[in-house]
This record gives structure tokens, C-alpha cells and sequence, in this order.
């Protein structure tokens, strides 16, 4: 055979070569791709790392099943001009995904009848507060199918991303509330109030208490995270007549203690637990399933989670578009609660007790958790620029969250940590709620759910919370499809965007927009606690207060309008705009009222939830884009004092001598006399010929009539108790009000501290080196204007006297500056 011949056959030959191993490898692959691929149920990509893990390092574990998603969502890829052209075809009905809630039955996790309430006319939460009832172990399998579910649909409120937060399912809305906020007596217990009614009209927390009390969702900046505030619903009322429907609430507790779970395959988890339902018309055995596990056995993502997070996405590719599994994710917390709850006290704390008054934990009262965004071509970057959200607001991601359902820890024997967190063991302490034996007699075992202990490793703590006794080795959760759950969330634009930045500078900008923020939750009008007193001068004082502080040096404020709680036929929205500019102040609409608006020396003091969640989410949403914020209301002036004429300055100085913190203390201001005129139109002032009250006269400024304190400066040690605070946004991760709940010191572990070379005690306290006092003489002041009305003022000639002693509740309301205080 000629040479020339023989090369041309050699080369033909390699060549057939190649191609039969290109094609064996496609071929191999692509039936992995179909053994793996999930079933309906919607098994997708999982996130390894899952943000920070609060828990600290762990050894390798095995890996987690593969990333793959159903249909043509392995690789999800966006087309905008698809989705305007599905828009115009179809409209938003045709396109838009409706908020639904999955309410699941009770979980079976205690003997009915052997929860000891305690007494519940001991107020101290800490004594006499009650036994937790028997528990199953392990705790048994969720065997429902979805037929047992029940569905509320929440698209007739919540209609586009337009409408978050202010139209997410907090509650029925103004106009249509059945329980009332002051001197309730009706309870969900007694069947005065339908629970079944209230899920449809306005929230389903009471009816699966397991289902997060969502007050905001949002994106992060580089679309890698989504972001939740709730609220702990559970704390609404706190007085024994309301027990029963505290005691029900129990799990909006549990759903801020971490578990620990494992990825297995359907096959697996069919093996064992075989009673589990499975969809009928489904024989796909591929596909990922969750198991409870300890956390030697837990994914690296799976340590310290509580929810499920399947997202899903429009897919504008078919000729009718429909929502795609893009992928799910296990939840991440910002902080992990537990933790917090055991560095708060050196004695024993529970975050939850049978006795239900622990209104006391206020750090337990705002609850966040995160969903991380898979890692799937183009969702991230979707998410990121905005660009899925089409013009009349309509999203194109949506998110599920899945509760993860277990029984409740109690006390800091409890806890679930692993050893850099707090070391090998929990730290003894006096028993003083009698529980040391929980975990030993205080539980009925099942014999089920249960495999050889055989080969496991031992548990990664010497004491502590026994996951395999509680779960065992077979705990298998249900597919999502027969879950309780949120379905549709829509996944709207990032806080960042719209503040007039490209959407490509938000997402890569590592730098911070602003130096200087406040929060204010203010309405038009509302009534003070216990209704004693309707208030109506908002508009005015906001007008002044934001324009004082932006003279000050701050940079922009957050003005969340609570209006719509109170009215449908106002807002702040005119008062605000055009008067400041969108780069000074920016209105979120937040109509959700306080679930509990007693005095706080009320049987049943309950909380203001909309305020406090209205903070949570002006720290969470804006945090990432100032160095510095405080929340204040519209009556509380922050004054620089001596050489400082900015509030910039002074935080500059701050920063420089490391500070974190900076707390002002609060004592009430009284109106000037001058200010004042006389006033009788009140039962106690008098009459029109001898009236013996006073009413500030109209037209002067609020900071001017009220710049009188009684208390000389620096302000007594007592101000604390209702101070106020500016504070660094990376290092307070939670702030409740008055107080800085959780910062970058509290949930310090013990093996961080050790690297850094600082000392480490299980009972934390900020030091006066990071939360530092101001000098109210030299640095800055708080002055409280906090409306006196003439009421208050009566016989203010006698009790104004110099050297007078008054009574109890009737002091002087009337402000006398000195040196001139010889006013008649």
C-alpha cells in the first residue's frame, strides 16, 4: 500500500477514534444526568457554603448528592425580551404567581396532657415557669399527604413587587381587624376568634405557627442572598387568659434554634421511611431527600439550618410560560440564636418556657433568617440587576421556604453547639428551672425511627442536645409537595437600587453609600400606648426633625409610614415629598399595626410588633449601605455638643478610638413657659375665667419650646433605661429599640477568640471601650420633646415652686430655664 494511502487510513482511523470516545462520554453522562435527575417533587442545586455557619468549622464529611434541577433548569438562563413579549401577549394574570400559605396539622412530637404551665400569676419568667410535656423519641414521621394541607391564597392582596413590603399577609388590615390591640380578651383557644378566618384574611401563623411571621423580603446586593424579617408572633400577648393560644404558638421559638440535616437520595429515604408519602403517578426513584441528623453526619450547608428554600423561575421559553425549579438551598441564620441565648446570662436561660411569659428575652422578638441564592447560570446576576422584575412590577423568581418541623429545646442544657462554639461541654449552671433531667425523664420512646447505633461516630459534644436520641437515625422529612409552607414569594429589586447608582456599580462596590443614617417608624396619626392619647402632630414634627438632622450631618433617612394601620385616607407621602429630595429621604410603605398596644404595667403587655419589626428591616435593608445608624422617633434630637457642629465628626472620632456604639441617655424635656399660653377645655383645667392649665402655643419649633430638661447634665444613671443608640451597621446585628441585642462581641466564639489571643466567658457583656456613654457637655446630647399636653400641666403654679416636693404623678410639666426662671 503506497504511503500517501496508508497516512490518509491512519488519520481516518484516529479520527473515527475520537469520535466514538466523544460519544461514549456524552452518552455516559447523559444517563447520569437521567438516573440523577429529580422528580417532581423539585430536588435542585444545593449551596455548599450556605453564608457564614454560626457554628464554626467542621471535619470533611461526605459529599452531597449532585446539582441538577428539573426540565431545562439545570443551566437557568434569562431573556428579557421574551419575558416583555409574554408580558404583552398574556398580561400580568397570565404571567404573575400568587402568594399562597400550605398550613400543615400539628406536629406529634409530645404526650398530649403532661405540659406543666407553671404559675401563671408569677410574673418573673424565671420562677415557678413550668415543665415541657413528655416527648416522643424519636420524634415521629410526618406522614401526611398534600390532601391533608390546607391552602390560603394571598394574590388578591399582594399583587406585584410594588406592593412589598407594605401588602405581605401580617395581619387582616386597617378596617378589618377582629381582635383588638388594647385590653384583648378574645382568643383564637375559646373559639372567639376563627383561626381558619384570620389565615384567610390575614395571617396563617396562628394556624401554623411553624410558618415564619414575614414582615419583609428582600435581595442582597450581589443577588447571592435572600433576606427575611419576621417577627417572634408568639409575644404578642403575654397575660394568662391568653396561655393556651401562647402555648400554641411555641414553635415560632423553635423555628430560631438551628437543625442539622443530611442529604440523601429518594431511594434511601424510601428504604427508611417507607410510610412517607410518595406521589402515585411518580416512579422516579431519583432525586435529593432531607434527613434530620446529628451534626457529624450533617452537610457542610446543612449544620445550622431550619428551612428548605426552593426557588423557582419563570421559564419564557414555552409558549405558555411557567415557573421551573431552578434550585433549593438549606437556610442560613444571620446569628445563631441559641448561641446569643446562652451568652446572655451566667445563670441557666431558656428561650422558650411552658409558662409563656418571656417577653423578657426581647432579643427573641425580631427574627431573620437567609435563603442563598443557587449558583445556577443566570439567576444570581438576574436577581442581582433587577432586570427579572418586569415593568409593572411583575416578578420573574419566586421563592418556597420550608420549615424543618421538630420539638423545642429547653433551657442551656439543651443547646446545640459544636465544640469551637463554646468548648468541648456546656458550662454547668444551677438548675434553677428544674429541667436537668429532661433529656433522661422526660421523654416516652417510640421504638421506631430508630437504626443500629452501629459504626456512628460519637456525638461531637460531651453533653448538650442528644440529636440521635430526639431524631434518631431515620427521620426522614416529607417531600415539599406534603410540607406546610410559604409558596411564591416573589424574589423583588435590592434595597440598593433605585437610589439613582447603575444596578453593575451596586452589585460591585464594596464601599459603603453613606456615613450617616436613622430610621424613624412614624404615622400621621396614631394613639399612644393603652389608646390614652390620639396624636396628630406628626406631620409637622417630621417636617422638623428630618430637616434638623440633615443640618446636622446625616446623610439620609428611612422613614417607615405606619399611617395606613390608623387610616385609608392619608399617608406621609405628601409630607415628605416634594418638600426633600430622594436622596435625603426615602418612604417605605409599612401599614401593618402593633399586635399588642397595652401600657407596659398592663396584666397583658404584649409588644409593638410593627415598630419593632419596622427597625429590623431598616437595619437589615440599609445596613449594608451606611457605616453608622440609630432608629429614633420624631421627638428625640440628637444635638452635637462643644467643639462639634456635625454628627459626622463625632462618629469619625468614634471610629477612630474604636468605638461601636454610642449610647445617649434620655430624660423627658419640658416646654418652655414662654412658649405657653393658658388653657381650661379639659375637666381638669379649670374653667375660661380661672384656667389653670397650660397648652403650647402653634407656629414655634418643637426643638425650640421643649430645649429645657430638668435634669442637669450629665444626665443620672437611671437615663439608661430608655436610651438611645448610634451604632456601627457591621458590628450590631440585632437592636432592639434601646439596646443593641446582638453585635459581633456576642457571637464571638470560643475558638475566634482563641486565635485572636482575647479572653472568652460563656456570659457576654459589652465593654464601655465598644459601647461608650457620650458626653452630653462636650460631644452630643439627646433631648426628648415628647408632646406635654395641658392636661399634664394643671396647678403647674404650685408645682412648679422652687423647693416644692410633689406627689407621685404630679410633678412639674413645665420648663423653667435657668437663669431665667422667675416667670409668673
Amino acid at each position: 500500500m503506497p504511503p500517501s494511502v496508508l497516512c490518509k487510513w491512519q488519520n481516518c482511523l484516529l479520527v473515527g477514534s475520537i469520535a466514538w470516545v466523544v460519544l461514549n462520554f456524552y452518552l455516559a453522562e447523559r444517563l447520569n444526568h437521567l438516573l440523577l435527575q429529580p422528580d417532581s417533587s423539585g430536588v435542585s442545586a444545593n449551596n455548599e457554603d450556605g453564608g457564614r455557619s454560626w457554628g464554626g468549622r467542621r471535619k470533611a464529611t461526605k459529599s452531597a448528592p449532585a446539582n441538577h434541577n428539573i426540565h431545562s433548569s439545570s443551566h437557568y438562563s434569562f431573556n428579557r425580551g421574551l419575558a416583555d413579549d409574554a408580558m404583552a401577549k398574556l398580561g400580568r394574570d397570565g404571567i404573575f404567581q400568587p402568594l399562597r400559605a400550605y398550613v400543615e396539622k400539628k406536629l406529634n412530637d409530645t404526650v398530649p396532657g403532661t405540659v406543666y404551665k407553671g404559675n401563671l400569676d408569677e410574673r418573673k419568667p424565671k420562677i415557678q415557669s413550668g415543665r415541657p410535656g413528655k416527648w416522643y423519641v424519636p420524634l415521629p414521621l410526618r406522614e401526611g399527604s398534600p390532601d391533608d394541607l390546607r391552602m390560603f391564597e394571598y394574590g388578591h392582596r399582594l399583587k406585584s413587587c410594588n406592593d412589598l413590603p407594605a401588602q405581605l399577609p401580617v395581619d387582616r388590615g386597617y378596617g378589618n381587624h377582629v381582635a383588638r390591640n388594647v385590653n384583648n380578651r378574645d382568643t383564637f383557644a375559646s373559639g372567639k376568634l376563627d383561626i381558619w378566618e384570620e389565615a384567610r384574611l390575614g395571617s396563617p401563623v396562628n394556624a401554623d405557627p411553624f410558618l415564619p411571621w414575614i414582615h419583609d423580603i428582600f435581595p442582597s446586593r450581589g443577588g447571592e442572598t435572600i433576606h427575611f424579617v419576621a417577627q417572634n408572633k408568639r409575644r404578642c400577648n403575654s397575660g394568662k387568659m391568653h396561655w393556651a393560644d401562647i402555648n400554641d404558638l411555641v414553635p415560632q421559638v423553635t423555628i430560631m434554634q438551628p437543625v442539622s440535616v443530611e442529604r440523601i437520595d429518594e431511594e434511601t429515604a424510601r428504604k427508611i421511611a417507607p410510610n412517607l408519602w410518595n406521589s402515585a403517578e411518580s416512579s422516579n426513584r431519583s432525586g435529593v431527600r432531607y434527613r434530620l441528623a446529628p451534626l457529624e453526619e450533617a452537610d457542610s450547608d446543612g449544620l445550622f439550618t431550619r428551612f428548605i428554600c426552593r426557588f423557582r423561575a419563570m421559564d419564557y421559553t414555552q409558549s405558555t410560560p411557567a415557573l421551573v425549579n431552578v434550585g433549593e438551598t438549606l437556610s442560613t441564620y444571620p446569628f445563631n440564636y441559641e448561641f446569643v441565648n446562652y451568652r446572655k446570662d451566667l445563670a441557666d436561660l431558656s428561650m422558650v418556657t411552658p409558662k409563656g411569659k418571656d417577653n423578657a428575652m426581647f432579643w427573641q422578638s425580631q427574627f431573620s433568617f437567609d435563603c442563598p441564592v443557587p449558583d445556577n447560570g443566570d439567576l444570581q446576576s438576574v436577581i442581582a440587576t433587577g432586570i427579572g422584575v418586569l415593568d409593572d412590577g411583575t416578578p420573574s423568581v419566586y421563592l418556597d421556604v420550608v420549615p424543618i418541623r421538630t420539638a423545642p429545646r429547653y433551657g442551656k442544657g439543651m443547646s446545640y453547639f459544636t465544640p469551637d462554639m463554646a468548648g468541648a461541654e456546656v458550662s454547668p449552671m444551677k438548675d434553677i428551672f428544674g429541667w436537668s433531667d429532661l433529656m433522661t425523664t422526660n421523654i416516652v420512646h417510640t421504638n421506631s425511627n430508630q437504626l443500629s447505633d452501629e459504626g456512628h461516630p460519637p456525638r461531637r459534644m460531651k453533653n448538650g442536645f442528644d440529636a440521635r436520641l430526639f431524631w434518631g437515625d431515620g427521620h426522614v422529612l416529607p417531600k415539599i409537595e406534603a410540607s406546610g409552607r410559604w409558596e411564591n414569594l416573589p424574589i423583588c429589586r435590592h434595597p440598593g437600587l433605585g437610589y439613582g447608582t447603575p444596578a453593575s456599580d451596586e452589585v460591585s462596590s464594596p464601599t459603603k453609600k453613606h456615613k450617616l443614617t436613622a430610621c424613624l417608624w412614624a404615622s400621621a396619626t396614631f394613639s399612644t400606648r393603652g389608646n390614652a392619647q390620639a396624636v396628630k402632630d406628626t406631620a409637622s414634627r417630621l417636617v422638623e426633625w428630618i430637616e434638623f438632622h440633615l443640618l446636622t450631618g446625616w446623610d439620609h433617612i428611612y422613614v417607615y409610614d405606619n399611617t395606613g394601620a390608623h387610616t385609608d385616607e392619608t399617608s406621609l407621602e405628601s409630607t415628605l415629598f416634594p418638600r426633600f429630595r430622594d436622596s435625603e429621604v426615602t418612604r417605605i410603605d409599612w401599614p401593618c399595626r402593633v399586635c399588642n398596644n397595652n401600657i407596659p404595667a398592663h396584666e397583658n403587655t404584649g409588644e409593638r410588633s410593627s415598630q419593632y419589626a419596622a427597625e429590623n428591616s431598616c437595619r437589615a435593608r440599609y445596613g449594608p449601605y451606611t457605616e453608622w445608624m440609630a432608629s429614633f422617633d420624631t421627638d428625640e434630637y440628637l444635638v452635637p455638643m462643644g467643639d462639634y457642629e456635625s454628627m459626622r465628626d463625632l462618629v469619625d472620632d468614634a471610629a477612630r478610638k474604636g468605638t461601636e456604639i454610642l449610647t445617649f441617655k434620655s430624660t423627658r424635656a419640658m416646654p418652655i413657659r414662654k412658649f405657653m399660653e393658658p388653657f381650661h377645655d379639659h375637666k381638669e383645667c379649670g374653667s375660661e375665667k380661672e384656667p389653670i392649665c397650660l397648652k403650647v402655643q402653634e407656629g414655634n419649633l418643637f426643638a425650640e419650646v421643649y430645649n429645657c430638661d430638668h435634669e442637669r447634665s450629665p444626665k443620672p444613671q437611671w437615663a439608661e433605661r430608655a436610651k438611645k443608640q448610634l451604632y456601627r451597621s457591621d458590628y450590631v446585628l440585632a437592636h432592639y429599640v434601646h439596646y443593641a441585642t446582638v453585635t459581633g462581641g456576642t457571637v464571638k466564639t470560643r475558638e475566634e477568640a482563641e486565635r485572636e489571643n482575647v479572653d472568652w466567658h460563656q456570659h457576654y457583656r459589652e465593654s464601655r471601650g465598644s459601647d461608650r456613654i457620650t458626653d452630653e457637655i462636650k460631644q452630643a446630647v439627646m433631648v426628648h420633646t415628647k408632646t406635654t399636653v395641658p392636661e399634664y400641666t394643671a396647678e403647674w403654679k404650685e408645682r412648679c415652686m422652687a423647693g416644692m416636693k410633689a406627689a407621685h404623678g404630679k410633678d412639674c410639666r413645665v420648663g423653667f430655664p435657668w437663669p431665667e426662671n422667675n416667670d409668673n
